[in-house]
Order: C-alpha cells, then structure tokens, then sequence
C-alpha cells in the first residue's frame, strides 16, 4: 500500500508555491528581516559550510496561527498539519481593483462557474501580486493596494467548513483594511491563514495542497514550504 501511494504521488505535476527565501526579501514592515549568515565555511578553514538564519515569523511564504490577533488562541506548534493538507480551490481574483474586497457575491459567482465548495476545503485566492514581488529596494509595489477578502466573505466561507484561507498577497485582508475583519474572523475561529504564497496563476480551480510549518514552540507564525499536486 505504501508503494502504492508513493508512485500515486510521482504521477501528479508539482508546482511550487513558495518564494525564495533570501536577503533583502519583502517584509511587512514592522515584522523582522530574513538574514543568511556564514556560520562556518570552507575559505575561514572551518573544513565545512553552514549558515546561520536570522527571521520574523511571518517572513516570506508563512502560514498565521489564531494566536497572531487572538490573544489566548494556538500557537504555531499546536496545529495539526493535517489541516494543511487537502483538496485546494484556487479563485482567480486578479481581475479586481486595487484595494477592493472579496464579496460573497463573488465567491458564490466563483462557484456557480466552478463548483461548491465544500468543508475542509483549502481555499487560495490570487490577487496577481505575487507577480509584483521584488526584493528591496524595489519590493513598494508588492507592499501597497493589494485586494483581500472582506469579513463577510471570510464568514461565509467558516460557515462552509473552511477552516484554511490563503493569498499571494501581503496580508489576507485587502491593504487598506486596518480593521482587519478577515484575520479577526478567521484566526477568531481558530482557522489558519496562508500569506505570500506564489505562482497560482499555474494553478486549476482544484487540486490537491500541501504545506508544511515548522514546529516552534510559542510562534504566532511558521515558513512554509507550500506545493500542489496536479493530475
């Protein structure tokens, strides 16, 4: 059975849906800066090479525990993996101006064309931002204007069985919302938010999603690396 599921596995397409981790990466701008350091290397006589890492926990491709706007909710270390794992849907929202919400309305026009979603769905929206992100100097177009989904939107989706909400952009709720409804619902009912995710223009309305968070005691937050599996 193992070796059933392993060539099952080797048959699907991956796509890769992180950003590269490197120096200078964009940040939300108060949260820490990622740093790749030379701990020992082979030029010092060390005889080996290792870094050291320096980072925020919400640096790059990262997924929000319910303790990151819930005092008292989940840390980072307490989420089953599992919930990371399933079948993902993937809305196209590109098309939307900037700084706008996603509706209900939207999300249930998204459905009539591609299918209900369901309870235990992961649910990915592109914004196209991930296509403006630029290391600094160059990263303000990445950082400003982004759409997000609004509270209702967020709320109609819990209601469904929802419980993972992601996005290539900086933050979950559009740019200008510093209410932030969409995490307050979301992190409220102890669901998880994926940020900065990429490459979802390569994706299909759905397909099988994997991600993998660190396990670190206290974090309100973890890296990832984030994949799909397509048939």
């Amino acid at each position: 059975m193992t070796s059933d599921l392993i060539t099952l596995l080797r048959q699907h397409k991956l796509i890769e849906l992180n950003h590269l981790y490197e120096e200078l990466m964009p940040v939300w701008p108060t949260h820490g800066k990622f740093f790749c350091s030379r701990a020992e290397d082979y030029i010092a006589g060390d005889g080996n090479y290792n870094c050291q890492l320096s980072l925020g926990d919400h640096c790059g491709t990262h997924v929000d525990a319910p303790v990151h706007f819930i005092e008292g909710g989940r840390t980072i270390e307490k989420v089953d993996v599992r919930q990371l794992t399933g079948r993902g849907r993937c809305l196209d929202m590109s098309h939307l101006a900037e700084n706008s919400d996603i509706t209900v309305e939207m999300i249930q026009a998204w459905e009539a064309d591609k299918g209900k979603i369901i309870a235990e769905d992961i649910v990915i929206f592109r914004t196209g931002y991930d296509q403006k992100w630029r290391c600094r100097p160059n990263q303000v177009p990445f950082l400003q204007n982004w759409p997000g989904l609004s509270g209702e939107g967020a709320q109609y989706l819990i209601e469904k069985g929802v419980t993972v909400f992601g996005t290539d952009a900086m933050s979950l709720d559009r740019h200008s919302n510093e209410a932030h409804p969409a995490h307050l619902a979301v992190l409220g009912s102890d669901c998880l938010i994926i940020e900065n995710l990429a490459n979802l223009q390569a994706l299909p309305s759905e397909f099988i999603f994997i991600a993998l968070p660190l396990r670190i005691k206290g974090a309100s937050a973890s890296p990832i690396r984030a994949v799909a599996l397509l048939e």
